[in-house]
């Protein structure tokens, strides 16, 4: 399970080695309280010297636990194991000077055994079983009988029974509020692992179509520019022709779109267009951003809306969040080119994009898999615009988030740190 337990950073084993350090505390705060307890209000006969210093031996062991958390290196798996079985030791320690196994906390050795389960490979699990079970042998051959035992047989039974309780609730206690925390923590860890494979999956694909980019760029650019110079030598012999006029715009405008498709894969596989990279206002960016959509859009209805501090923050001129942008509109244009909605907010330097249609929505299925495979719902569609737009604003450590939307169609909400866009003076 756990080949090396790191004791630094937030992962789940180093919340475990802490939670290990808080169980200690704990279980050494009770060592104190029984051993007075004992002493003054039971009026036993405890060796206190010989107690005192296996107590502070458990309180050395914890501090270098915490020592190893707070120094930040690599802790191996079995330097806990070792932990825990010198947290047996001492506790067999306390048991033989206290009792031995008719001591009614001897149940208590079963904890290092619970928490070696819960956060140790499966091997070192065994040996802690085997060295507990050798502890509680010991325990029961050997130990120093209590003087307070065997005078009062009844009221020393009630006694027992009372620390039997009384032990059983510590036992409980520590297992719900720290072993339990201790496996969260590995499902937490094995949730963050799974996305961090699906992460990688999708990088793989990523990689595969920024391969193909390449050969995609080079077989396809010769073929636009040369339909761009004819679109523009046509445009200007057949200037009289006012319905070839309209219809070579309609190609230019076309031919333009699959340049800039082009360059959204080219961004999309760490290559920047060289016309990028300019600086502009972030609500003109948005402005403009629209007005190229709607130029190639122009039957679609969009209710366009762009608020926030002034005068707006100077960013770069992000060319693969253009086309996100509009990979993001073209789909809710699809849905419903009759309702279409884009609202654009921004504050310091974060920016919300909300843009919603009112088309017939994503199944639950659909909407799982948005940005993370190449899917479509389209006849002629290949699934990979979305994919490539998400790649984007996660590079530029942005979010996403895909949603159905009261009253029917879908919601995209974008937010993105401008950090990476913002430009200073």
């Amino acid at each position: 399970m756990l080949d090396h337990v790191p004791a630094g950073g937030d992962s789940a084993a180093n919340l475990n080695l802490k939670r290990l350090v808080y169980v200690r505390l704990l279980a050494i705060v009770g060592e104190m309280v029984m051993v007075a307890v004992a002493v003054l209000g039971l009026a036993m006969q405890l060796p206190v010297l010989l107690l005192s210093l296996g107590i502070g031996l458990h309180v050395l062991v914890n501090l270098f636990a915490w020592w190893q958390v707070r120094s930040g290196r690599v802790v191996a798996a079995k330097e806990v194991l070792l932990q825990l079985c010198l947290d047996v030791l001492v506790l067999t320690g306390l048991l033989y000077l206290t009792g031995g196994a008719s001591n009614p906390f001897v149940s208590l050795l079963l904890l290092p055994l619970v928490v070696a389960a819960t956060i140790l490979p499966q091997r070192h699990v065994w040996g802690m079983a085997v060295f507990v079970m050798a502890a509680y042998g010991f325990l029961m051959l050997d130990y120093q009988a209590m003087s307070h035992m065997g005078t009062r047989v009844g009221e020393d039974f009630n006694w027992h029974v009372t620390g039997m309780w009384f032990g059983f609730l510590l036992a409980v206690a520590m297992i719900v509020f720290f072993v339990l925390r201790m496996a969260e923590s590995l499902r937490e860890r094995d949730r963050v692992l799974a996305a961090a494979r699906e992460s990688a999956l999708r990088d793989e694909q990523l990689v595969a179509l920024g391969t193909l980019a390449a050969g995609a760029a080079h077989e396809l650019g010769t073929p636009l520019s040369t339909m761009a110079v004819l679109t523009q030598e046509l445009e200007e012999e057949y200037g009289q022709d006012q319905d070839l006029q309209q219809r070579l715009v309609i190609l230019r405008q076309q031919v333009v779109r699959c340049k800039d498709t082009l360059a959204m894969i080219s961004v999309s596989s760490g290559q920047l267009r060289a016309e990028g990279g300019g600086r502009i206002a972030l609500d003109q960016f948005l402005q403009a951003v629209v007005a190229d959509w709607r130029s190639m859009r122009p039957g679609a209805v969009l209710e366009f809306e762009v608020r926030g501090e002034q005068p707006a923050p100077l960013i770069i001129s992000e060319k693969g969040l253009s086309q996100a942008l509009i990979t993001f509109l073209d789909n809710a244009a699809d849905s419903s080119p009759d309702s279409v909605e884009m609202h654009c907010h921004w504050q310091a330097s974060q920016l919300q994009i909300e843009i919603a249609d009112r088309g017939d929505g994503m199944a639950d299925e659909y909407l799982r898999q948005v940005g993370k495979v190449p899917f479509t719902t389209k006849a002629d569609g290949h699934g990979l615009g979305l994919l490539l737009a998400h790649a984007i604003i996660q590079r530029l450590d942005g979010e996403i988030e895909v949603s159905a939307r009261s009253g029917g169609g879908t919601c995209v909400k974008l937010n993105l740190d401008l950090k990476r866009l913002l430009l200073n003076d």
